[in-house]
């Protein structure tokens, strides 16, 4: 559970920083959310690549491996394209990537609810 403007994150019932000792949180860009993804990934038992060069990030989780690009809409997913609706971008010197893409393409459910922007990942 993820909450936009919250550093920390519940993950199975106890609290964690999402970005430990930076203080990074889930922000809303243009009607997406867009968080920190190595804690969340990681705590899921998956892997994050960060290739300083191309400004590109890749993504494993089980056998499923998402590579995306900092300001570009288009991703690949085990090799095929995909469209994003908001590019990945930095902030503060933290890259943010949009949940849902991320999630949905892991396999995973995310809930959002509009009162608390709260987000629940579910795997």
């Amino acid at each position: 559970i993820l909450q936009v403007d919250n550093p920390l994150m519940n993950a199975n019932g106890k609290p964690e920083a999402i970005d430990a000792g930076i203080g990074t949180t889930p922000i809303v860009y243009n009607g997406r959310t867009l968080v920190p993804i190595r804690a969340i990934v990681e705590k899921m038992g998956g892997t994050v690549g960060w290739d300083g060069a191309t400004s590109s990030i890749t993504l494993t989780y089980k056998s499923t491996t998402i590579k995306l690009v900092v300001d570009s809409t288009t991703a690949t997913v085990n090799g095929a394209t995909k469209t994003l609706d908001v590019a990945p971008m930095v902030l503060n010197g933290r890259t943010l990537l949009p949940i849902r893409f991320i999630t949905e393409n892991f396999g995973g459910e995310v809930g959002w609810e509009d009162r608390t922007s709260t987000i629940t990942l579910k795997y």
